[in-house]
């Protein structure tokens, strides 16, 4: 069951794993968030939803790992 994300959230989670390159305080800068926005707060308010992309984006980038590691 999903919940309703603002669209600031929405926007966090799409930059995460995109131009933010997984740092946090990149993507909470990114998706318009102010500098004294707790980080924290905003990576607890969304602990389910990135846990769930960053699962996605280890199954999409895990065979390529495992082919260069071989």
């Amino acid at each position: 069951m999903s919940r309703e994300l603002t669209e600031r959230q929405q926007k966090f989670l799409s930059v995460l794993f995109d131009e933010a390159s997984g740092d946090v305080v990149s993507a909470k800068r990114l998706a318009g968030y102010s500098e004294s926005s707790s980080t924290t707060d905003i990576v607890k308010s969304l602990k389910d939803e990135i846990l769930e992309a960053t699962q996605l984006f280890m199954s999409r980038n895990a065979p390529k790992a495992a082919m260069a590691m071989v």
